[in-house]
C-alpha cells in the first residue's frame, strides 16, 4: 500500500516533511503551524527514540488529539484526498521515505497504544 493510500484510511497525525509539519489522515490534509504542536511532536520522537513507550504513548495520543481539533467541519472527502496527492506528488525521494517511515511507526504506535488499526 502506498502513502496516499494509508494516508486516505488512517486517522489524522501530525507528520514531518522536511521543516514543515502536517495534519495528515483520511478527514485532514493542511499545515500544522502550532508550536505547541510541533514541540508535542518532537517529544514524541525523542520518547520513542529513547524507549519510554509511556511517555511517547501520552505524546502520541495528544497528536491524535491536536489532529481530530484540527478538522474542518463539514470536511470534503474529495477535495482532502485531492491536496494529499498534490503534496505527497511534490515530495523529494528522500522525504517520500521518511513518510512512509512515519507511517510504519504510526501503524505499530496506534496498535500498540490504541488497538487494532481498522480501515
Amino acid at each position: 500500500m502506498n502513502a496516499l493510500e494509508r494516508l486516505s484510511i488512517y486517522p489524522g497525525f501530525v507528520y514531518q516533511l522536511g521543516q514543515d509539519f502536517y495534519y495528515l489522515g483520511k478527514w485532514i490534509c493542511k499545515p500544522c503551524t502550532e508550536l505547541e504542536v510541533t514541540d508535542c511532536h518532537a517529544m514524541y520522537g525523542i520518547c520513542s527514540a529513547a524507549g519510554e513507550r509511556s511517555n511517547a504513548s501520552l505524546y502520541f495520543q495528544k497528536l491524535r488529539a491536536y489532529s481530530d481539533f484540527a478538522l474542518d467541519v463539514p470536511y470534503n472527502q474529495a477535495k482532502i484526498h485531492e491536496n494529499l496527492a498534490a503534496l505527497l506528488a511534490k515530495l523529494s525521494l528522500d522525504s517520500q521515505i521518511v513518510l512512509e517511515n512515519q507511517l510504519d511507526r504510526f501503524a505499530q504506535d496506534f496498535e500498540d497504544f490504541c488497538g487494532p488499526l481498522m480501515n
